[in-house]
Order: structure tokens, then C-alpha cells, then sequence
């Protein structure tokens, strides 16, 4: 069957995620307009509503097409899945559009809340699900013990890069934070065996 209507135009979509990118990074989100988005697009404000209601429900489209959903990864330990985890955490949270973005969006949906609700649905949520899926295996594999909280592990591992790339003046994200958050959540999850490859 022919699906009705114009067929999108996914090239527009690619000018528009590009734009807010860019602008993101030179002015931050708090500020840039869909107007200047549209215009650094090459496009017009209705392609633009015809994908988006707003800047705030961008937010998601633009970090799974820079960062993905980590819905791959799978090495075959949970010391290597943690690892991996970290390692596109580290490179999500020093992208220049987090870095520049984070503080202006998050200002914007603690004034309207509901504007943050397609990042929680569309990128956060798929991402926290799939901590339960790695503890989950680890469990199956014999790694871990049953009773595991995956949320409050997918906090552990998120937080000190949020707060570092939040706050001023903070050390930096680097491989370093990455070792120490994956040593924090194993003995948080009582992970008591050979750690090959990680560092004390």
C-alpha cells in the first residue's frame, strides 16, 4: 500500500539536527530560536513543526543521532559492557553540544516539565532499560548475584559526568573517571572477581 501524503524528506531532517548542532555549540540552547535554526537549515518553521513541536523535543532526535541508544553493546562480560558504557558516556558528555547545550535545556524544562518528556521517553528510558539488560546478562553468566537495582546503577554511572560536565571547575571527564565509575559500580553490584583490564 501507498503510504499517503508527501513522503519525508530525510536530508531536511539532517540539515535541521545540524543546524541546532551548531548553533548549540556556538550560542548554547538557551540561546537559539527555531527561526535561526530553520534558517541555518536552509528550510522553513513548518518542516520544521512537521517533525518536532519545539527546540525541547529536538533534544533527543539530535543526541541518538550523535551518541546512539547503547542498545548494541554486548562483549561478553559485564567488566566490558560497563566499560563500554562509560566510554561513549565520556564522549556524550564532552560533546561541545551537551557541554554548551545541558545547563540552558535543562533550565528551559524545569520551567515547562512536560517539554522534557520526549528526552525521557525517547532517549533516557532506552538507555536506562538496557542497564537492566546488561546487569541481566551478567546475572545469567553468573557474574552477579540476583536482586540488582538497575536504576540506581545507571545513576552511579551517570552522575559524576553529569555533575563534572555541569559544574565549574570540576576535574576533567576522562579515562580515568571511566575506571573509577565502573570500580564503583562492580563494588556496588559485589563484583568481587578478576577485574582484566581495569585498572586499580
Amino acid at each position: 500500500m501507498t503510504p499517503s501524503g508527501r513522503p519525508r524528506n530525510s536530508s531536511i531532517d539532517d540539515h535541521l539536527l545540524r543546524a541546532a548542532a551548531e548553533l548549540v555549540t556556538e550560542r548554547g540552547y538557551a540561546g537559539i530560536t527555531v527561526e535561526e535554526v530553520v534558517a541555518r537549515a536552509g528550510t522553513t518553521k513548518p518542516a520544521f513543526y512537521r517533525r518536532f513541536r519545539d527546540l525541547a523535543d529536538l533534544v533527543p532526535t539530535l543526541l541518538t543521532s550523535r551518541h546512539g541508544t547503547d542498545e548494541d553493546i554486548d562483549t561478553g562480560s559485564l567488566i566490558g559492557d560497563l566499560v563500554e558504557v562509560q566510554r561513549r558516556q565520556r564522549l556524550l558528555f564532552t560533546d561541545p553540544v551537551v557541554v554548551r547545550g545541558v545547563c540552558g535545556w535543562l533550565a528551559a524544562i524545569d520551567a515547562t516539565p512536560e517539554r522534557g518528556e520526549p528526552f525521557l521517553a525517547e532517549y533516557l528510558a532506552p538507555r536506562r532499560a538496557f542497564t537492566g539488560v546488561i546487569l541481566q546478562r551478567a546475572v545469567d553468566r553468573g557474574e552477579i548475584a540476583t536482586g540488582v537495582d538497575p536504576g540506581w546503577i545507571a545513576d552511579l554511572l551517570s552522575g559524576p559526568f553529569l555533575m563534572r560536565a555541569m559544574l565549574p571547575g570540576m576535574p576533567p571527564i576522562d579515562d580515568r573517571l571511566v575506571v573509577q565509575s565502573v570500580h564503583a559500580a562492580l563494588d556496588t553490584l559485589g563484583y568481587w572477581g578478576e577485574r582484566p583490564g581495569l585498572p586499580a
